[in-house]
């Protein structure tokens, strides 16, 4: 377990100001290295939701363990969290060989599972080495539910999300929720701050449809829901929240984004290394406005090696492969360096320009809104 005067405290304080340093230099070569890394051993999920690329029927990928712990000795020395998924199911991992890992390189996890799977068997094998579970719900209404989520049971989700509550209190493991916003679903949010409340959720993240599946255009909001809709729909969502003590992140389009609430600020963490640079990253946004910060801090490595700086993972965005190169080689080579030069210099890919978490921060508007 991360502790104050553990070799990773030391290496977390450094990086935090090579960080400062790469960010205010405008550096396109990093001494910093990423905290949060998202590493798909496999891409496997028992669900097919609408809104994800597995819905287009994806092929299976997974990365032989020799290869996994050969990438993930270069990467997890710096890094505090460890995702293990890649659009997939965290729970359909080897469960054994993550906790490995984490023991290995004093790492804790952060997953977003969908709680078919975690049931309390599955909780207790990594309750010691987990940080954050965030489930995923997307309604409070069975038929919607189950519609987006397909082939889930409304009833057993539920079922094990009430049984792992009191024990993720025990084991100081942050639950939050988050639901992904549509045209099918949007009208449910209002509704599903009571129901997360109801569960015994303090904190929800509520994010924008982004165009991840080949049925976006059917599923988006756009052309569907009137901006005065949206905008009531929205105040709802921030009056129930305030009344039922849920933090709050909403990641939509401006001007609706933004956070409140403070349910979970002063309890205490089994991970004061990621509450400092969580703390340090509401800093370092402000201080570059222009660039991700996503990318300033996040890894995303997929079971075929590919690299990626968002956990979006778009094509564009590939920066190398850890199969064919080391990870050092890829972090400071041509394609991040390129990267970074864009971030700083405002010329964003497509695929980031169109991005809420990039352009829906105060900051980046606050950026803008100076430029212009």
């Amino acid at each position: 377990m991360t502790s104050e005067r553990s070799p990773k405290t030391e290496r977390e304080s450094a990086n935090i100001l090579h960080l400062a340093q790469d960010l205010a230099l405008e550096r396109q070569e990093w001494r910093s290295r990423p905290t949060e890394v998202e590493f798909g051993f496999n891409n496997h999920c028992n669900l097919l939701c609408v809104m994800c690329h597995q819905a287009d029927g994806i092929p299976e990928k997974r990365m032989p363990v020799e290869d996994a712990r050969e990438t993930l000795g270069q990467i997890l020395p710096y890094a505090l969290h460890l995702t293990p998924s890649d659009a997939s199911e965290p729970m359909m991992n080897d469960l054994d060989e993550i906790i490995r890992l984490c023991e290995e390189y004093d790492v804790l996890l952060s997953m977003y599972c969908n709680a078919t799977l975690l049931g309390k068997a599955r909780f207790e094998k990594i309750a010691r080495w987990t940080h954050r579970i965030w489930f995923s719900i997307d309604s409070p209404q069975k038929e919607m539910f189950e519609q987006l989520r397909v082939n889930s049971n409304f009833e057993k989700v539920v079922e094990n999300i009430r049984e792992v509550m009191p024990l993720a209190h025990e084991h100081q493991i942050e639950i939050g929720f988050n639901a992904v916003v549509m045209a099918p679903n949007w009208h449910h949010m209002p509704d599903l701050v009571d129901f997360i409340a109801d569960l015994g959720g303090e904190t929800l993240a509520m994010q924008e449809l982004l165009p991840n599946s080949t049925g976006y255009d059917e599923l988006s909001l756009e052309g569907r829901v009137s901006e005065e809709e949206f905008a009531g729909m929205v105040a709802e969502v921030k009056k129930r929240a305030e009344a039922r003590n849920i933090d709050l992140t909403l990641q939509l389009h401006p001007p609706h984004g933004g956070q409140s609430g403070s349910a979970q600020e002063n309890r205490p963490t089994k991970a004061p290394l990621t509450t400092v640079r969580e703390v340090h990253m509401e800093s370092l946004g402000p201080m570059a406005p222009g660039f991700c910060g996503m990318a300033m801090n996040y890894l995303k490595v997929t079971p075929d090696g590919k690299v990626y700086p968002c956990c979006r993972g778009p094509e564009e965005l590939e920066m190398g492969n850890v199969l064919e190169k080391p990870f050092e080689e890829i972090w400071n080579g041509p394609q991040y360096k390129e990267f970074r030069r864009k971030m700083f210099s405002g010329e964003y890919p497509d695929v980031c320009a169109s991005c809420l978490v990039l352009t829906g921060t105060p900051w980046f508007k606050d950026r803008n809104k100076s430029n212009g």
